[in-house]
């Protein structure tokens, strides 16, 4: 065994200066244990061994495994356990988010596709692009898409898929100045243009015999999913690759609300679902994306957190968005690597836009 795999136990001196922090006159379990937890991380980073300092990842993950802490709080012992077994539930808020946007979405009336008509559904998109220069230098940026998608009442009828790329750019770990005079392009390889086909199928056979997907989410598919949220989440966490452990299912449960197609019920019981999701926790309260605000909820893989941005008061789906959370290659902390916004409407005509 390597001293890398040796994990420190506290002194008794270190875990009585983590304790003393606490105060007896305070009431309030929740401060206490905030200021607690602050005071454990804090006594273990300053014992990590004078190797050096570590990545913060690393860092990160010892703390995930650390012993199970007594806290006696105005003479009532509070037992705060750090799980061994991986991320904590979701928070008792983001559970309550999604519970109330479920209850407002089974009551929302979707405007009705009939015959002859169309689902329209934009995304307004801002991804990232990157490349090296000659120095060796790595440069990031954000380049804006525009991708709007006409679905007709008969599934096996014509769709229409345009897509843009506007030009328009957002530098991440530099400046317009220096990416010119480093020579940098931001040209894309993203396809633009307009593509027509049955079933969706634009790049395929459109042979309409596509069973559909988390990213595809076709009428057949979403009408052999399980309607039990309980049900849907083991669904939707077995239909999930595990290389990103937990925030894989909130990426494949975000694919399908981003399509822009799912229904008022599965969308509930898909926020419903998602309530069973360690981690997910309320990043922020006032996300906006273009102009619509909505509550973030998202879950951390220890690089990035991935964040779906809804609507408890009405149901909807706003979008989403990725923001680094660790040290990850050139972006600090708190940098956003992706976000986009998703609108819905429904059409007479195909190739035109809701008014107003």
């Amino acid at each position: 065994m390597s001293d890398h795999d040796i994990r420190r136990v506290w002194t008794d001196d270190e875990l009585d200066s983590a304790l003393a922090t606490l105060r007896a006159d305070v009431r309030t379990a929740a401060p206490v244990l905030a200021e607690a937890r602050a005071a454990l991380i804090t006594t273990i980073e300053q014992a990590e061994p004078a190797r050096g300092k570590r990545p913060r990842r690393s860092t990160r993950r010892w703390l995930a495994g650390a012993a199970a802490v007594a806290v006696l709080v105005a003479g009532t012992l509070l037992v705060q356990t750090v799980s061994f077994g991986g991320p904590a539930p979701a928070t008792a808020e983001a559970v309550q988010t999604l519970d109330r946007a479920a209850a407002q979405a089974i009551g929302a009336v979707d405007g009705p596709v009939g015959p002859g008509r169309y689902r329209y559904v934009a995304t307004h998109a801002w991804w990232m692009g990157s490349t090296t220069s000659m120095d060796g230098r790595e440069f990031a940026w954000l380049s804006e898409h525009l991708q709007e998608t006409w679905a007709p009442a008969n599934p096996e009828d014509e769709w229409l898929l345009r897509q843009e790329i506007t030009g328009n750019v957002q530098w991440v770990n530099s400046t317009a100045e220096e990416a010119d005079a480093a020579g940098v392009r931001t040209d894309s390889r993203w396809p633009e243009g307009e593509w027509r086909a049955p079933c969706g199928d634009f790049f395929g056979g459109s042979d309409c015999e596509d069973p559909g997907s988390w990213q595809k989410p076709t009428a057949q598919w979403q009408a052999g999913l399980p309607t039990d949220p309980a049900a849907l989440y083991e669904r939707l966490r077995a239909d999930a690759p595990d290389d990103r452990g937990d925030a894989a299912l909130l990426t494949y449960a975000a694919d399908a609300l981003r399509s822009g197609l799912i229904g008022a019920d599965l969308r509930a019981a898909l926020y419903r679902a998602l309530t069973r999701l360690p981690g997910l926790e309320v990043t922020e309260r006032q996300a906006n994306l273009d102009g619509r605000v909505g509550i973030a909820l998202g879950v951390d893989d220890g690089d990035r957190r991935h964040d779906i941005i809804i609507d408890p008061e009405t149901g909807l789906f706003l979008g989403e968005r990725q923001v680094v959370t660790d040290w990850l290659g050139e972006f600090d902390t708190g940098t956003v690597v992706s976000f986009t916004s998703v609108t819905t409407g429904v059409v007479d005509t195909i190739g035109t836009q809701p008014a107003g």
